[in-house]
């Protein structure tokens, strides 16, 4: 038995030598006659199996009654036949030695449960002999540069294609065409066009991967998903990318709930949380589209070779409103207007009309009707001054994200892995929660755990003689505040003790383990945050940075980061919520200093990384920031995995 050919390998989906079609067709317009069809018109140079027990010869090439009467294994087959005859056809492939068989029969895991058994017993049958699969539910592969068109699309017919730089992977068989046709409509070639379908086996991240490390000739590798099954491949993939500045840009579908659930029946897929999502793509360089029209437009733009050296903008519209909107979305992606250099005002004011402003952004208003050279005029002076990065002219065209940084994400160092308390309830305890984070780099307010009257007592001395919070501690109650487990404003030593016995006292009521009772300071600071852990079944730990409190899951104003990530990464995500101006300072406020807050998110990140699968979720809430410790955590609980 052969071992299970890498995910990155896929020559035999490419360039195969030989391409055998289960199911072939005399009909070049069936699904079985297409890709002998389309390999014939396209240059295909490998040979071709037919395979069709009823007829000696398939479109000009000699027919074969089954895959095992071949004189050869080829590299790859093409399965068009239907229902549970695809299924023997994989098994036939499998023990004939096939490197990669296409499945382009649907009514597997996109329909039922019984579907869905089927599609994973099949992969078991190619991985066991060392074959791999595309689909199934796929209209196929296309490879323009070898001219390896296994695919039944009429696109191909009704828009032959011209061969260009762009690759174009998709899950849906749809999704690889419209592209095509709208790039190939506006002059813009193509090299690769494949889709994956249900995604059994290879995914949109393994061909591109292989695409990006083995074929110099693509210029733009544009992916449409529905679910990332693979973000490792991807990942490896986008790095490979950066390395050779071949832009990515993605259209990732299913966002909202129901869309998932359209995803799930089209496709078999389970879609991501899109959330993840966004802060797995902006990590990797890889930008996301809004739409197909996005997708298409920014390749045009990718296409020009150019790109931005910084991030200042000049706006120049013969629009008012124009430069209006334009101000909206330049402040959204955070790309300031460039101040013009004292020389560039006065070249601007000699051509630009006395009515018009030679201030950024530039209307140059209706005198456009009278001197139509008045943008020709303005563009050499613009070009010359060293503080303009990009050049917006009447429309914003530029699109959010049009110059993602390729960038290496940050490097963690490696380290032991993380012991958890002993023990087997689902929560860690609130104090052998914040022991373990303040071990690890995150500053916990002042705190001690009690287990007598006397010791409550000692404790409100000892954390600061009041305020203080006291709170029952208990494994078994992980939220406190619902179970009446929380006192705050307790001023005196004789309060304290008394609100001890009341603590102990309910937790007996409740029948609950009696860990202790915490007493800890009362911590004034200028803004409540949080931050918040947990492992997502596809992407691995993600940490959240937000504003905190107690209307934190009504409100919903977080960011997602995913480790490895920098300081400025953590900076960059707060930056994006609704109360970023009030982190800035407002009313006469200095801006706070979020640096402390940044370092308590990385370390909270390493935290679950270095948990290594041990720690499902953290939630540290509230954090307050701008205390004279800068940002210290009122408390936390940590779930097991």
């Amino acid at each position: 038995m052969t071992t299970t050919r890498p995910a990155t390998d896929l020559q035999a989906a490419l360039a195969p030598r030989s391409v055998a079609v289960i199911g072939a067709s005399t009909n070049p317009n069936k699904i079985g006659g297409r890709p002998i069809a389309f390999m014939g018109r396209f240059g295909y140079r490998g040979t071709i199996y037919p395979i069709n027990p009823n007829a000696p010869e398939v479109q000009g090439h000699k027919s074969f009654a089954s895959i095992a009467a071949l004189p050869e294994a080829p590299d790859m087959a093409v399965v068009a036949v239907p229902g549970d005859a695809a299924v023997t056809a994989v098994e036939e492939c499998a023990a004939r030695g096939v490197k990669l068989t296409v499945v382009m029969t649907s009514g597997f895991g996109e329909v039922n449960a019984d579907g869905l058994a089927k599609q994973k017993a099949m992969v078991a049958t190619a991985h066991a002999a060392g074959m791999r699969l595309v689909g199934p539910n796929t209209m196929g592969l296309a490879n323009f540069g070898t001219g390896a068109v296994p695919n039944f699309s009429t696109m191909f017919v009704e828009m032959p294609p011209k061969l260009g730089p762009v690759a174009i992977v998709s899950q849906s068989g749809a999704m690889s065409v419209v592209p095509y046709g709208l790039l190939m409509s506006r002059g813009v070639g193509i090299r690769h066009c494949h889709a994956t379908g249900n995604e059994a086996d290879l995914s949109v991240a393994d061909f591109a991967y292989a695409i990006a490390a083995h074929d110099p000739e693509v210029k733009l590798l544009l992916l449409y998903l529905e679910a990332i099954a693979n973000p490792e491949r991807l990942a490896a993939a986008a790095k490979i990318a950066r390395e050779r500045d071949l832009p990515i840009v993605a259209l990732k579908s299913a966002r909202s709930p129901r869309a998932q659930a359209v995803a799930s029946s089209h496709t078999g897929a389970l879609a991501n949380e899109d959330r993840v999502v966004d802060a797995f793509l902006r990590q990797h360089g890889i930008w996301r589209a809004d739409d197909v029209h996005g997708l298409v437009n920014a390749a045009e733009l990718y296409l020009t070779g150019w790109r931005p050296s910084g991030r200042n903008l000049v706006m120049i519209s013969n629009s008012g409103a124009s430069c209006v909107m334009t101000a909206d979305i330049a402040h959204g992606l955070d790309m300031p207007f460039a101040q013009f250099t004292d020389q560039t005002r006065r070249d601007l004011a000699a051509k630009l009309p006395a009515f018009a402003s030679s201030a950024n952004p530039i209307d140059v208003t209706a005198a456009l009707l009278t001197d139509s050279s008045l943008f020709g005029s303005v563009l050499p002076i613009l070009a010359k001054d060293p503080a303009v990065d990009a050049l917006l002219v009447s429309l914003p065209v530029a699109g959010e994200g049009y110059d993602v940084e390729r960038r290496e994400p940050w490097e963690w160092p490696k380290r032991v892995p993380l012991t958890l308390p002993a023990g087997s309830a689902r929560f860690l305890s609130e104090w052998d929660s914040v022991q373990l984070l303040g071990a690890e780099g995150i500053k916990i307010v002042p705190q001690r755990l009690c287990k007598s009257r006397d010791e409550a007592i000692a404790a409100f001395r000892a954390v600061g003689g009041g305020p203080v919070v006291i709170k029952g501690c208990s494994a078994e109650v992980p939220h406190k505040s619902e179970a009446g487990l929380v006192r705050l404003g307790i001023a005196t030593e004789a309060e304290a003790g008394a609100v001890f016995d009341e603590q102990w006292a309910r937790m007996a009521a409740l029948k609950v383990a009696r860990d202790g009772v915490i007493v800890a300071a009362m911590v004034k600071g200028r803004r409540e945050l949080a931050l918040g852990a947990r492992v997502d079944p596809t992407f691995g730990p993600i940490v959240l940075v937000g504003d905190g409190g107690k209307y934190i899951e009504a409100l919903g104003d977080v960011a997602l980061l995913l480790p490895p990530f920098a300081p400025d990464d953590v900076l960059a995500a707060l930056r994006r919520l609704r109360i970023a101006p009030i982190l800035d300072g407002v009313r006469g406020e200095p801006a706070l200093d979020l640096a402390p807050l940044c370092a308590m998110a990385m370390a909270l990140g390493q935290v679950m990384v270095a948990s290594a699968g041990r720690i499902a979720s953290i939630d540290v809430n509230p954090v307050i920031v701008g205390t004279p410790d800068g940002a210290v955590a009122v408390d936390a609980l940590i779930e097991r995995a």
